[in-house]
């Protein structure tokens, strides 16, 4: 860190009406203080803290409330517990194929996305055409009225 310090100076050889004052800047260095390891440590952990913490511990408590909810016997909801024992090898493993619709989740995620692309590839080349018939052609123009 520096600071400028100011200082004026007056030539006596001018006559006093006509002296002018000019300044020069001087520099002078500080010492730099040295940042304390705790307090970088919580500089670095203030936006982990500040945008991780909230939402990790909404999660929580909706998890928390969803096993004491769900958790007694005769709900209609089955409780985190037991969702996440009876998917764990689909999440584990989401790439197994024992022929059959008895395929891993990863693949049925695969097969979706592949009817979506075609469903988007399809109605942008069926978009894309339409508009330019209507550009080109005035009678189509009128026909479709967009």
């Amino acid at each position: 860190m520096t600071i400028a310090l100011m200082k004026t100076e007056i030539t006596a050889a001018e006559p006093v009406a006509r002296r002018e004052k000019r300044q020069t800047a001087a520099i002078v260095p500080l010492p730099a203080k040295p940042v304390a390891a705790s307090r970088l440590l919580m500089q670095r952990l203030k936006p982990v803290v500040e945008y991780g913490l909230p939402p990790l511990v909404v999660g929580l408590l909706l998890l928390t409330f969803w096993q004491i909810a769900a958790g007694h016997p005769g709900s209609s909801l089955p409780p985190p517990t037991q969702v996440w024992s009876d998917s764990y090898e689909l999440i584990v493993n989401p790439f197994f194929d024992n022929g059959g619709t008895d395929k891993g989740l990863g693949l049925h995620v695969f097969a979706s996305l592949q009817r979506v692309a075609l469903g988007y590839a399809l109605a942008a080349i069926v978009g894309i055409a339409l508009g330019t018939l209507v550009g080109q052609s005035r009678l189509a123009m009128r026909g479709l009225d967009p």
